[in-house]
């Protein structure tokens, strides 16, 4: 039996390659990517989050966070388009990549850990957040989403085009 450790290796592996030829071969975008690692932060601060989730004998969320002006460059791209404001064709965008990023993990995952079922994409875009301190005084942060999480997501950053996000994982054993 795997440690989830090791699967969470393995997946994050499967999202790198799975992203990397998405970018290239259906978004035209050229991909830079580091070291999977485990953010053991409470918080993400981002501006757009895909999320898909899954279940199966692992469960868990496959989540790309990006900036608004990366998610309206990737739409761009794959509409053919310039898109200036962020409209429901960004947030489908946004949703199609997760889903694809998912779905290819999926077939991966499939063959070596059984059936697994995905969620439809999830996209949560945030703008001008308000959020209230202990003194009663508000703060508005630079980025506007904040995506809370009692486990570490496993991160793989990416960039292109000088831009850079992130595709995280959570992950948990399902109970039999």
């Amino acid at each position: 039996m795997a440690a989830i450790e090791s699967v969470m290796e393995n997946i994050a592996s499967d999202i790198t390659s799975s992203t990397k030829t998405l970018f290239e071969t259906m978004i035209m975008l050229d991909l830079k990517y580091d070291e999977s690692s485990l953010v053991d932060e409470t918080q993400i601060k981002t501006d757009v989050i895909g999320m898909v989730s899954f279940t199966g004998k692992y469960h868990g969320v496959i989540g790309l966070f990006c900036s608004k002006r990366f998610a309206l460059k990737v739409a761009s791209t794959m509409l053919m388009t310039e898109l200036a404001e962020f409209t429901n064709d960004v947030k489908d965008a946004v949703g199609e990549v997760s889903n694809m990023i998912a779905g290819n993990v999926k077939t991966k995952l499939t063959a070596q850990y059984g059936d697994m079922n995905l969620s439809i994409p999830i996209v949560i875009a945030g703008e001008g957040l308000s959020i209230t301190a202990v003194n009663n005084h508000p703060v508005v942060s630079d980025t506007t989403l904040s995506c809370f999480s009692k486990d570490p997501w496993l991160m793989t950053p990416f960039i292109s085009g000088g831009e850079k996000f992130n595709v995280g994982l959570l992950l948990k054993e399902s109970n039999k």
